[in-house]
């Protein structure tokens, strides 16, 4: 990339604002809008080829979630495209501090200041979190405090680019998912829920309280397993006076399992609210004043919600503006057969052209009607609502897939001849949906439940079987039971490599998974003897 280059005959790219592993972000201009904007770059050819499509096509998904995000504090997407081998999203600049600066130059800081910051990330998240997105990658490097006190919590489109399919585990602290902030659950490559967030706020106040995070290592293998291992490290340990309330709720955030953590992000804001709120007098000496001359103060969204900028010196800028979806329309009748078949047929085109959230939408309108008595259970409408509930996943939309699919396994229990493996189907996606949700324990219980059932008229050795005894193996090991983990995933290579030969996809990727976890195991046994 170069000052002046062209983007999408639209974009002037005009100086660069930093650059990674696997990106860069560039100042530059909308010609058409007449506005300045901030264009970050995916490179693609820094990704693995084999890995490479996969990423791209997350990109571009996520950052259409990201877009949908009606929240200020969100740095929502304005534009996303293709410019020659790389992939580029379209931001308004804002300015702002990162809290990364602000730590590494001031340490530790006020506790209306910590709090303040904490519930401003909250009210983001809960936002998030209700459109089954999760960031992935809360650190201070992600977050930034702006003139008017107001937080941004960044890169929720980068974030989320890297799932269980993309490595995570990295030296660099430029590559997502980064290890001082990473929750046990996230380096086993399990399912990553919304608690994995709550987990990295944890992570950030403690931060922010202390001047140090919670733990440190050597190596970002020791790091991962000090947050598995370890016992989770109290305020009170590197500074007295901090509110018992405090210390509490940033010990419970580090919990080891998800489910021992805060139930939403919902719950932690109302903690640590009042806990940024703070008296005029006291408030005058809460600014932070960098060595830059720019200065912030969080707690000023409590004091003056939407109050006017105040007269400091110039900031520099970051991104930032709000993208409203465009609302479905209303459907009081139901539909003909007719006209439910050409609503399901352009959901399917929606759907190949990977607009599941509209194409979502637009079936959610069309049952609606159907919601209601009988008429849910016709097997037209059942079909349909089916296909509804796998829209959903597509899209990540978990939170609305998952009571979708609990609703349709009792109605297809009740038709006249039951299809057995459709309800197993109904209700292993729904237990994925808890765990992506956070419920990794529940959603364990049912898939080894699910196990069971099946086994009883499958054979233990059944290929059919494969993906669910793969799954049930990487909750165990997010969940904290790494040996049995390992042990059921060596099970299943063995039946894998017997079908499909120890070279198959299937056998090494298991195989891979079976390296991760020994590399982990190997890391403790390390950090033992030293």
């Amino acid at each position: 990339m170069r000052a002046q280059e062209r983007v999408a005959d639209r974009y002037e790219l005009t100086y660069p604002l930093g650059h990674g592993g696997m990106g860069e972000v560039w100042g530059g201009f909308d010609e058409k809008l007449d506005r300045p904007v901030a264009i970050k770059f995916l490179r693609k050819l820094t990704i693995p080829e084999n890995e490479r499509n996969n990423a791209v096509e997350r990109f571009m998904r996520e950052a259409r979630v990201t877009a949908r995000l009606d929240h200020p504090g969100v740095p929502s997407v304005h534009d996303v495209g293709h410019h020659g081998d790389d992939v580029y999203i379209v931001m308004q600049l804002v300015p702002g501090l990162l809290l990364s600066d602000l730590i590494a130059e001031r340490g530790r800081l006020a506790v209306p200041w910590a709090a303040a910051v904490g519930a401003q990330i909250c009210s983001v998240l809960a936002v998030a979190h209700a459109a089954s997105l999760v960031h992935r990658d809360l650190k201070p490097q992600n977050l930034m405090v702006t003139p008017t006190g107001s937080v941004k919590v960044l890169d929720f489109g980068v974030a989320a680019l890297l799932g269980p399919d993309v490595p995570r585990l990295t030296a660099t602290s430029h590559t997502l998912g980064t290890p001082t902030y990473m929750a046990p659950e996230q380096a086993l490559n399990s399912a990553v829920g919304p608690r994995a967030d709550l987990y990295a706020l944890g992570c950030v106040l403690f931060e922010l309280l202390t001047g140090e995070p919670p733990y440190r290592a050597d190596s970002a293998l020791g790091l991962l397993h000090r947050h598995m291992n370890d016992p989770i490290p109290s305020v009170t340990e590197h500074r007295a006076g901090v509110p018992d309330v405090l210390v509490r709720l940033v010990a419970h955030l580090l919990a080891k399992d998800p489910q021992d953590r805060p139930g939403s992000a919902a719950e932690v804001y109302e903690l640590l609210a009042p806990l940024g709120v703070v008296e005029p007098g006291v408030a005058d000496d809460l600014a932070v004043t960098v060595a830059n001359g720019q200065s912030v103060d969080p707690t000023m969204p409590h004091r003056y919600p939407f109050g006017p900028l105040p007269p400091r010196a110039p900031m520099e800028p970051t991104r930032v503006d709000i993208v409203r979806p465009r609302s479905a329309p209303e459907v009081v009748e139901p539909l003909s057969l007719d006209e439910l078949t050409e609503v399901e047929e352009r959901a399917w085109e929606l759907a190949e052209e990977e607009r599941f959230t509209q194409a979502a939408q637009l079936l959610e309108t069309a049952l609606r009607p159907f919601r209601k008595g009988r008429g849910a259970k016709q097997p037209s409408i059942l079909e349909l609502r089916l296909k509804l509930a796998n829209l959903y996943v597509l899209a990540g939309a978990f939170r609305q897939a998952l009571p979708e699919f609990q609703r349709l396994i009792p109605d297809l229990a009740e038709r006249p001849v039951p299809d057995q493996e459709l309800i197993w189907q109904c209700r292993q996606q729904a237990a994925v949906c808890q765990a992506e949700l956070g419920e990794a324990t529940s959603a364990l219980a049912e898939l080894r439940s699910l196990l069971a059932e099946e086994q009883q008229v499958m054979p233990v050795g059944s290929p059919e079987l494969f993906p669910l005894r793969q799954q049930i193996a990487m909750l165990a090991a997010g969940v904290g039971e790494v040996t049995a983990a390992r042990r059921q995933l060596a099970d299943l290579h063995r039946s894998v490599t017997e079908l499909h030969g120890p070279q198959s996809p299937a056998a090494r990727e298991i195989e891979m998974l079976l390296v991760h976890l020994d590399r982990l195991g190997e890391s403790v046994t390390g950090e033992v003897d030293a």
